[in-house]
């Protein structure tokens, strides 16, 4: 859900937007009366407005019941959702119209031009955004801000996660290779997978892996027999891969006649996971690994990951959510967690107060990395498999890595170096 996008463009939008800060006063900002409303900002139009719905229902089931538990101060707990139709310029438009409205705390940013074009003005804002989707590393590195926080992985952390558990799992597939859009979130990505690859096999498959070069793709490519030649030449038989949505759904549907899907013995995924288990069904691959912001088989035994699958499944009657669910919920209890920790609604002390808290959510005790924003929380991957039956696909198995370990140095900031 990552393309590419400059400094260039995203200052250029909010300047276009004019100064969005008007009416804030000097210092901070807080909500002092009726209801806490807290801005949620999705693509509920637009190419990605399919992750939507998951995000609106997850957030409106963590409002309600917050409120039947007495709310946040003695006041109710509203979101206000708007359209940031996954356009940086428009995401800045309707930010600037939730603070016109005197609202100061944020939820959003599912893709990564969206969450840098919001992230940016929090500050002249004197507001606070939680992204929840983006897992740009530029987020908590060099874009980096303190009115900004991260409760979803982030790249190099789910990279590394997905390495470790390849030498764990495989210890006898060592030839790995890559697919992944030609742009620079894919080549850090595979430059994360990779180094991971380096770290761990030798460490976990007292072996070093063999990886080939990856195989680049242009966004929303309708052909992709280059890119599937390239990987049926290569002496490769496992193969990372980031292509997101339609671009995923192509490339697999025509590798199938090439034996592709034959020849790989197991595809680690970013983050496709059940989005593309429906769609695919039983043309799923054999051992497709994906990430997900939130497995909830994995969460059954806490009592909040629990309750927000149940209800979940009671609103909806799907008994198979997507990881998309988890963090808006998240994102919320965190907000009612540092607001009540804070005594306010105040920018600085809700800041202040989510750089100290730990709190339990849906996917247990979370806490954020004091120098970067980064949550610190497990890190969840899923196993699929076709099956022969009406659903058409099973979670074979799943894993929890934690996910302390694997943050990489925070260099706040700064970009992220990524050692070999």
């Amino acid at each position: 859900m990552t393309r590419r996008v400059s400094r260039r463009t995203v200052l250029g939008g909010a300047a276009a937007l004019g100064a969005v800060a008007i009416g804030r006063p000097y210092g901070s900002f807080a909500q002092t009366s009726g209801p806490i409303k807290i801005g949620i900002l999705l693509p509920l139009t637009g190419s990605q407005a399919s992750y939507a719905p998951d995000c609106q229902l997850s957030a409106q089931i963590a409002v309600d019941q917050i409120n039947a538990a007495g709310g946040v101060l003695g006041r109710k707990l509203e979101i206000v959702f708007r359209d940031d139709k996954a356009n940086p310029n428009a995401a800045l438009a309707a930010a600037r119209e939730l603070m016109g409205e005197g609202i100061n705390l944020f939820i959003g940013g599912l893709n990564t031009p969206s969450a840098l074009a919001i992230a940016g003005i929090m500050p002249d804002a004197k507001s606070v955004l939680i992204t929840i989707g983006s897992v740009a590393d530029s987020l908590t590195h060099e874009s980096f801000n303190r009115n900004f926080f991260r409760i979803t992985d982030s790249a190099y952390s789910r990279a590394q996660a997905q390495a470790r558990l390849a030498a764990e799992k495989y210890p006898d597939i060592t030839r790995w290779g890559g697919i992944l859009p030609d742009v620079e979130f894919g080549h850090a990505l595979w430059r994360s997978y990779s180094s991971g690859l380096k770290r761990f096999y030798p460490q976990l498959a007292n072996k070093p892996a063999e990886i080939s070069d990856p195989v680049l793709q242009k966004f929303g490519a309708i052909d992709f027999k280059n890119q599937i030649s390239s990987l049926m030449r290569q002496p490769v038989e496992a193969v990372y891969q980031s292509l997101t949505g339609e671009d995923f759904l192509t490339m697999i549907t025509q590798a199938r006649p090439f034996g592709l899907t034959r020849k790989i013995k197991v595809f680690m995924d970013l983050s496709g996971e059940l989005v593309f288990a429906k769609t695919l069904k039983q043309n799923l691959p054999e051992n497709f690994w994906s990430g997900s912001h939130w497995y909830y088989g994995s969460y059954q035994n806490i009592p909040a990951g629990r309750a927000l699958y149940e209800e979940y499944v009671k609103r909806t009657g799907d008994k198979y959510p997507t990881g998309y669910i988890g963090p808006a919920h998240m994102a919320l209890y965190a907000y009612v967690n540092a607001i009540k920790a804070a005594g306010s609604t105040e920018t600085d002390a809700v800041i202040n107060a989510l750089e100290g808290i730990r709190f339990e959510s849906a996917k247990g005790d979370i806490s954020f990395r004091k120098e970067d924003h980064q949550v610190i929380s497990d890190i969840n991957l899923i196993k699929l498999n076709p099956k022969n039956d009406e659903l058409g696909w099973v979670v074979a198995e799943e894993a929890k890595i934690p996910g302390a370990d694997l943050l990489g140095a925070a260099t706040p900031g700064k970009p992220l170096v990524i050692q070999d």
